[in-house]
């Protein structure tokens, strides 16, 4: 877990909402838990694993809960064929079916469900690509930790973490950061504050 080796990019997110028992959050890691590609036109898919291996589907909840936190990771698999290599098929398959057929012409309605059709052939034989995220859900604090860093990864966090857990993510912004920091100042107050310049005068 890159949590736990070397340098690492983190991200905060503050946890809004009730916070599950711990049978609760082991439904919300079953229910959600990766599960992988089936027949279909799917290109991505994702899902909760354990935090020390992708493979080990659901969580182990042996090694779910440490002390205060919860550790787990998000799993997103993507598959894709190259746009070229199906135009290639597809209109080797249209030949064929011409050939066939004797049809000097493929409507437009039976082009795009032959395309379906390749397509679903091909991606069943493409190797998805596995990608994981760390979580680590500070459960008294109320704060997670994940390294998550695109955008994308992100929302598919917190959707996820929503209908698993229901509970709201919000990034940690320096704002609210200040506000959990130093709770007596009001929100006006910090929105006045003024950069502190360090930079020293030349006398």
């Amino acid at each position: 877990m890159s949590l736990l080796q070397g340098s690492v990019s983190l991200k905060r997110f503050l946890v809004l909402g009730p916070v599950p028992s711990e049978k609760d959050l082991q439904e919300g890691l079953h229910k959600e838990c990766f599960r992988p590609f089936e027949d279909g036109l799917e290109e991505e898919r994702f899902g909760w694993c354990d935090w020390r291996n992708p493979l080990i589907l659901p969580p182990d909840e042996n090694w779910v809960s440490q002390e205060r936190f919860a550790l787990f990771s998000l799993r997103i698999d993507t598959r894709k064929v190259p746009s070229s290599l199906l135009k290639a098929h597809v209109d080797l398959r249209i030949q064929q079916l011409q050939k066939e057929k004797d049809l000097a012409f493929i409507g437009k309605e039976a082009r795009t469900s032959l395309q379906d059709e390749v397509k679903a052939e091909l991606l069943a034989k493409v190797l998805p690509v596995p990608k994981t995220v760390e979580v680590a859900w500070d459960l008294k604090g109320g704060m997670l930790w994940t390294t998550a860093g695109s955008s994308k990864t992100q929302g598919a966090l917190i959707g996820l973490f929503m209908k698993s857990f229901g509970c709201e993510l919000q990034p940690l912004a320096p704002l609210l950061l200040a506000g959990r920091l130093a709770p007596q100042i009001s929100v006006e107050g910090l929105m006045a504050l003024d950069p502190l310049n360090l930079e020293l005068e030349e006398a």
